[in-house]
């Protein structure tokens, strides 16, 4: 009989993709939709600004994640295709609202590759939805829950940078 072969491991909510790997997916993401929305300019300029294209989005983020599901072949981890493509989807989405907030090119296409990788960063800081929940239950016993949540909110207020008041 032949050994198991060597099974990738899946990543939890929990654990972040690593940084270089989000980069570059962001940015590929939005090198596509610039592509698929700069119809009757010439290939190599950039639409500016961005226009606001759901079926372009969908597609480039579906290629990106297709791309990154490809390349992650030699990885020793996998994730759920939903995540790659949702966090492609976000780059894009991000990089078309940095326009609205002033940012020339790029500025909105480094805006939003930083935020995607703050974002999975912030994914180890905190707690997956159903052991906040859990966490919640169990200190119900000894104070009210809403007192548990404000630490909760406060504490991710404070990783995250603070937050308005």
């Amino acid at each position: 009989m032949r050994p198991d072969q060597h099974r990738p491991r899946p990543l939890t909510e929990a654990e972040p993709i690593p940084a270089d790997l989000v980069g570059r997916l962001a940015d590929q993401a939005i090198g596509r939709y610039e592509r698929l929305t700069c119809d009757g300019h010439p290939a190599s300029e950039a639409l500016w600004p961005p226009v606001e294209d759901p079926a372009a989005a969908d597609r480039a983020a579906a290629e990106a994640a297709a791309e990154f599901e490809t390349a992650g072949a030699t990885r020793d981890w996998t994730m759920p295709e939903g995540r790659v493509r949702q966090l492609a989807a976000d780059a894009i989405g991000l990089y078309v609202e940095g326009y609205a907030h002033g940012y020339d090119r790029e500025q909105a296409r480094a805006a939003a590759v930083l935020e995607c990788l703050q974002g999975e960063a912030a994914r180890a800081e905190f707690p997956p939805p159903e052991r906040h929940a859990q966490a919640l239950a169990e200190s119900a016993l000894g104070e009210p829950r809403w007192a548990e949540f404000a630490r909760w909110v406060e504490r991710a207020e404070r990783a995250r940078g603070g937050g308005e008041r």
